[in-house]
C-alpha cells in the first residue's frame, strides 16, 4: 500500500490523531486498552522499540525473510512498525498509541519486498484466529492495512472465521482515491461488507484525496502526517488509509477496556453502533466517501 512519507522533526512528539479521536476522553476514566489484544498482520515491527517493546506479547513470521523462522518480524520497511505505534505505543516517551496499555500481536505477513500473497494473509489470518496466549487470551482485533486488488473465496473464509470468533477485522481501505466520490476504488479484504474499512480524512475534515472511495466505507480516521514509531527507534510521520485504520483499531480497543471493565455485553452489532453513534457525518460528502463519518470518541 502507497504512502507519503515525511521525516518528523525532532521537536514533534504527538500523534495528532489522539487528540483529533478524542482519545484522552477514555484516558481520563481510566480506559487505556488494558485486557485487549490486537493482531497486527502487516510487515513485522522493530520489537525492541522504546515505545512497542512493553506492549508485544508474541511475534509470528508467514513470509520467506529471514529463511522462514517463525518468530523473526524484521520489519525492513517501517510500515508495520508505524501502524503498531498509532494502536499501542506506550507513550512513555511520546503520545502517540491511542490504547496505549493494549497488548499486540505482531504477524508479518508482508515481506522486505512490500508486497503480499494471498497465500500469506489467508495463513496470518487464520493463525491469529484460534491462537490463544499463555493466560487463555484470545485476539479481540486484527488490524489490517493493507489490502489486494484481486477477490480470493479462501480470503473471504478466513475473514468469516475470525468474525464468527467475535474478532473485529480494522481494514485500511486504500490510497489508490482520484479524489472523485463518482469511482470505486476497490481492495480487498477492505470491500468485504462484514469487515471494517477505513479511509483517511485530514485535519481539516477533508476527506483526504488519496483515499479510496466505494459504497463499503464504514468509517474515516486522520491519516495525513501521522506521527509514529519507526525502524531502529526512531520516529516519523507517515500519511495514507493505513495510518487511519490503526487509529480505529485502538479506539475500539478502548471501547473493549471499557465495556469489559463495566460487564456489558459485546458483540460486532453492539460496537459497530457504539462507533456510529459516535461519529461525525461530513454534510459535504456522501456515504461513498466517509460512511458513517469521521469517528469521535
Amino acid at each position: 500500500m502507497r504512502n507519503t512519507l515525511t521525516i518528523a522533526k525532532a521537536a514533534t512528539k504527538t500523534n495528532d490523531g489522539v487528540d483529533f479521536l478524542n482519545a484522552k476522553s477514555y484516558w481520563e476514566r481510566g480506559f487505556f486498552g488494558q485486557d485487549t489484544v490486537i493482531a497486527v498482520i502487516d510487515t513485522g515491527c522493530d520489537i525492541e522499540h522504546e515505545e512497542l517493546k512493553d506492549n508485544i506479547l508474541e511475534t509470528f513470521n508467514f513470509t520467506n525473510d529471514d529463511n522462514g523462522e517463525i518468530n523473526v518480524t524484521t520489519d525492513y520497511t517501517g510500515h508495520g512498525t508505524h501502524v503498531a505505534g498509532i494502536i499501542a505505543a506506550t507513550n512513555k516517551q511520546h503520545t502517540i498509541g491511542i490504547a496505549p496499555k493494549a497488548k499486540l500481536l505482531v504477524v508479518k505477513a508482508i515481506g522486505h519486498t512490500s508486497i503480499s500473497t494471498h497465500e500469506n494473509l489467508i495463513r496470518a489470518i487464520r493463525f491469529v484466529t484460534t491462537w490463544r496466549g499463555k493466560n487463555g487470551e484470545k485476539v479481540d482485533v486484527i488490524n489490517l492495512s493493507l489490502g489486494m486488488k484481486e477477490d480470493v473465496p479462501e480470503l473471504r473464509e478466513a475473514i468469516d472465521e475470525a468474525l464468527e470468533e467475535n474478532i473485529f477485522v480494522v481494514v485500511a481501505a486504500g490510497n489508490y482515491g482520484d479524489g472523485s466520490e463518482l469511482t470505486d476504488e476497490i481492495l480487498y479484504p477492505g470491500y468485504y461488507e462484514e469487515v471494517i474499512q477505513v479511509g483517511s480524512v485530514g485535519k481539516s475534515l477533508i476527506p483526504s484525496h488519496i483515499s479510496n472511495t466505494n459504497q463499503n466505507i464504514d468509517f474515516l480516521s486522520l491519516g495525513e502526517s501521522i506521527y509514529s514509531t519507526y525502524l531502529q527507534n526512531t520516529y516519523i510521520k507517515l500519511t495514507g488509509t493505513s495510518m487511519a485504520t490503526p487509529h480505529i483499531t485502538g479506539a475500539i480497543s478502548l471501547i473493549l477496556s471499557y465495556f469489559k471493565t463495566k460487564k456489558l455485553p459485546i458483540s460486532q452489532n453492539i460496537i459497530y453502533q457504539y462507533l456510529v453513534s459516535h461519529s461525525l457525518f461530513l454534510e459535504e460528502y456522501t456515504k461513498r466517501a466517509q460512511g458513517n463519518g469521521v469517528l469521535k470518541l
